[in-house]
């Protein structure tokens, strides 16, 4: 049989192992809670504006890309969409944009933006693992981690024109494009949805001749 003595000394042992383990649990759960209020506090928001950033840049490139190709491959000039008519004064009588036209290619720039924000899903986007740290001169520091990119929704297309008086009876009308663009980011622990417009300039031409009011104070389109 135990003494009363070493009864003691085995009691005394485990409470020291209990109160050991319970301050070991209590630092593990401090250091967790500290990352977690870090990751979610510093790091996210850094991981956020840098996925927008470059989302941004691959969306406004994939526009001018998809705009220029199809504009190329159909041979699109400001002449196939915009018949001006001018009176015998010289001065602009009518300016008419051919419609069918106009939404034919409008579709098909929609179609194709589409399908190249379908395939962002398989690119991603690569950001250091610097950026993690959230000390700004380490964001390129480090192997890179791949966020996963999701489209979302569809590119919503328009088109707009502008009047802009370039000297004496000279105005530069504009045909510009805007793309509403949605975009989801995957990113850890949250996601993001980046919902931007994008204009892109079709076709300009200089036309010399007093315009009628009617075109400069409305929109053409």
């Amino acid at each position: 049989m135990q003494s009363v003595g070493a009864k003691k000394i085995q009691k005394k042992r485990k409470l020291k192992a209990k109160t050991k383990f319970k301050i070991f649990c209590f630092c593990f759960l401090f250091v967790v809670a500290l990352i977690a209020v870090y990751y979610f506090k510093v790091v996210c928001p850094i991981i956020v504006n840098l996925s927008k950033e470059k989302v941004y840049s691959i969306a406004t490139s994939s526009v001018s890309d998809v705009v220029g190709s199809v504009l190329t491959k159909n041979q699109i000039e400001y002449a196939d969409l915009v018949k001006i008519s001018y009176s015998s004064s010289g001065d602009v009588e009518t300016i008419e944009v051919d419609s069918v036209l106009v939404n034919q290619i409008i579709k098909q720039i929609a179609n194709d933006l589409q399908q190249k924000f379908d395939n962002l899903s398989d690119l991603g986007i690569e950001i250091p693992t610097g950026a993690f740290t959230g000390i700004p001169f380490l964001y390129d520091v480090g192997p890179s981690t791949v966020v996963q990119l999701v489209a979302v929704g569809s590119a919503k297309t328009s088109l707009n024109s502008s009047f802009t008086s370039a000297g004496i009876n000279q105005t530069l009308h504009k045909l510009n494009l805007v793309v509403s663009v949605n975009i989801g980011m995957v990113l850890p622990a949250s996601t993001q949805t980046i919902a931007t417009d994008i204009e892109v300039m079709i076709c300009e031409c200089l036309i010399v001749g007093k315009i009628p009011n009617i075109y400069l104070q409305g929109q053409l389109i």
